[in-house]
């Protein structure tokens, strides 16, 4: 980190530009199975274009990493941002299968910079007596544009309609571009920066390409591998299978609208709601998990109490039929999924090597991306074979086996401290 910057000057912009970025991507994940002749495509297409911009980034990360680690962190982020601009303005325009695949997988690369970027920043301006907080706090911003997305799009394909919603989310956007040119700093150490220092094993640029890199960084290491595939787990269950299948879940539970007090509420404005009101529950436990794990229990425990609250929340969705307790199930989600992933990334930022941040980071983004890129795609397709019901008892069975991966991981790190090198 430059000697002048402050965790504060960096987070203050870089989670402003980080929540007006999402609000294209998760406005589509509130409404797109309701706006299906709008874009012209089908149920079955839906899956695809909620998942495919998640799968090109699984081989996106790792180069994104790389590159982070060879060139330094704003100007890729920056770039980012420019593509999600871009990726939501097409959602505007395109219409039919192949055109949307286009602005969702242009939108996928993106992420990958933007995300990946922005943890790395984080690894960059904390240590690990306050990088759970931060990390949090970071997170607590990444949740913001889950939450104020939905709702605010949501809203507008409801009042304006689609076309018009995502002019209005390029434009927001565009603000959080405008953010990062003006005030987000360089934040690579001085010596990474530096030839002379840095290891350039992995990020010459013969070596971009050489996907052993991310390898080498989790061989032998069963705490980190463990924190990789529970990322994963959490992504796909919590994140992808949720994010993508509610609004489905209340309409076919509840047909196409909700009474409250009198008050009919359209499917998509409820969904939209209903999922902005979990991401900032999710954005606000994410700092004060960081904060228990940073000085009272560590990590380990605050990740267990997340997994069994997670089982938790998938049942109530699974088997309740009654409004109130569905939002509980949400509610419960938010708060397992909050704490969880403010904690893994934590860890992963204690494990990272020196000068291999960004690596590291693309590693851990890449097995939550495969998660999360399976989430839509499972649920859509096993939607055709049993009751969307029977999907959330699989996420609450992949939950479980997260518990069992966390003891043994425990069984072998007796004292439950994080390996460093």
């Amino acid at each position: 980190m430059q000697p002048s910057q402050t965790p504060g000057r960096v987070l203050l912009p870089l989670g402003l530009a980080v929540t007006f970025s999402l609000f294209g991507d998760l406005t589509l994940y509130a409404v797109l199975v309701t706006q299906l002749q709008v874009v012209a495509l089908s149920l079955g297409a839906v899956g695809i274009m909620l998942g495919v911009n998640r799968l090109i980034r699984i081989p996106a990360n790792p180069l994104g990493g790389m590159l982070l680690d060879r060139f330094g962190r704003r100007r890729l982020f920056v770039l980012g941002m420019l593509f999600g601009v871009a990726s939501t303005l097409g959602y505007s325009e395109a219409r039919g299968f192949w055109p949307f695949l286009f602005t969702r997988l242009l939108w996928g690369l993106a992420w990958t910079l933007i995300n990946v970027g922005g943890l790395t920043m984080i690894v960059d301006i904390t240590t690990p007596a306050n990088r759970g907080r931060l990390t949090g706090m970071y997170n607590t911003w990444v949740l913001l544009g889950l939450g104020i997305g939905p709702l605010v799009g949501g809203y507008l394909v409801d009042t304006i309609g689609f076309r018009s919603a995502m002019l209005v989310n390029a434009a927001m956007g565009a603000t959080g571009l405008l953010v990062a040119l003006v005030a987000i700093p360089e934040t690579r150490p001085l010596s990474q920066a530096d030839p002379s220092t840095t290891d350039r094993a992995d990020v010459s640029p013969r070596r971009l390409g050489d996907w052993r890199g991310p390898l080498r960084v989790l061989a032998g290491r069963s705490d980190l591998l463990a924190v990789v595939t529970l990322h994963a787990i959490v992504e796909f269950s919590a994140l992808g299978v949720v994010l993508s299948t509610f609004s489905l879940l209340l309409q076919q539970r509840f047909g196409a609208g909700i009474n409250l007090g009198g008050q009919f509420v359209g499917i998509a404005t409820a969904a939209g709601f209903l999922l902005g009101v979990r991401a900032l529950l999710a954005g606000a436990i994410g700092p004060v998990a960081g904060h228990v794990s940073d000085v009272w229990v560590g990590r380990w425990p605050v990740i267990t109490g997340a997994l069994i609250l997670g089982v938790a929340a998938f049942g109530l969705l699974a088997f309740s039929y009654s409004f109130w307790p569905v939002v509980s199930g949400l509610a419960l989600s938010a708060v397992s999924s909050g704490a969880a992933l403010a904690i893994l990334a934590a860890l992963l930022g204690d494990m990272a090597p020196p000068g291999r941040q960004g690596i590291a980071m693309g590693a851990y983004a890449t097995a939550g991306d495969i998660g999360a890129a399976a989430g839509p795609f499972l649920a859509f397709a096993l939607i055709n074979l049993m009751p969307l019901s029977w999907v959330y008892v699989l996420c609450a069975a992949f939950f479980l086996l997260g518990q069992g991966l966390l003891m043994w991981v425990q069984r072998r790190e007796p004292t439950g401290q994080v390996a460093r090198e």
